[in-house]
């Protein structure tokens, strides 16, 4: 499996192309703006876009899907929670100030929380992390969690924002805490980390390990 990171839009939001070279299947998690950047890295690479992952709604994390979608005909894949924000613009937390327009989509599969699909030879598990939003989801790969902006490293995302949680925060940051595994963790900002990194340094992780 191989990753590609493109940093995106006034948020520098990660967006993350995964795909396997030997088929060209490839998924796009979190396409938050400048689809013609992500654009041309899926077309460098020969890829074939089955699937657009959100972690969450926000604008800044959503902002490419329908060009990216009507480029490449790959399904929509958002938490039912946070569905509306493909949609609504007030939702997503949208603003005028955005360089790029808000451009309405919806969803072709909703989560719940907990479901798996296989993304060529590589299965994709969907854990629901709520708290920066109602509908986060946190996404595993093999040896990866894309985490969106429920964890970075040495932080978290905020809770002040409308539908955020601070006790839903802790209680899905115990749940990856209690992951029996040290995954990399790809994040909505920033630098990737190790899940064992954040254990041990993250005081939002030290504090949710012992709830």
């Amino acid at each position: 499996m191989e990753i590609k990171t493109v940093t995106v839009g006034r948020g520098e939001t990660n967006c993350y192309i995964v795909f396997k070279r030997e088929t060209g299947e490839a998924s796009v998690i979190d396409p938050g703006a400048q689809a013609e950047r992500i654009l041309a890295v899926i077309r460098e690479n020969r890829l074939q876009v089955k699937n657009i992952f959100l972690t969450h709604g926000h604008f800044d994390h959503i902002l490419a899907v329908q060009q990216l979608k009507e480029a490449t005909g790959a399904r929509v894949v958002i938490h039912r929670d946070d569905a509306e924000c493909l949609v609504d613009s007030h939702s997503a937390l949208y603003s005028s100030i955005m360089s790029e327009p808000f451009r309405a989509v919806p969803a072709d599969v909703c989560l719940v929380g907990g479901e798996r699909t296989a993304v060529g030879d590589v299965e994709a598990e969907f854990i629901h992390t709520p708290g920066h939003t109602p509908g986060s989801v946190c996404i595993i790969m093999d040896n990866v969690i894309f985490t969106g902006d429920t964890l970075f490293a040495g932080d978290v995302g905020r809770t002040d924002l409308p539908g955020g949680d601070r006790r839903e925060l802790a209680m899905s940051l115990r749940v990856l805490a209690m992951l029996p595994h040290d995954y990399i963790i790809y994040p909505g900002h920033g630098s990737p980390t190790t899940l064992g990194m954040e254990k041990e340094n993250n005081e939002y992780m030290r504090r949710a390990a012992i709830l």
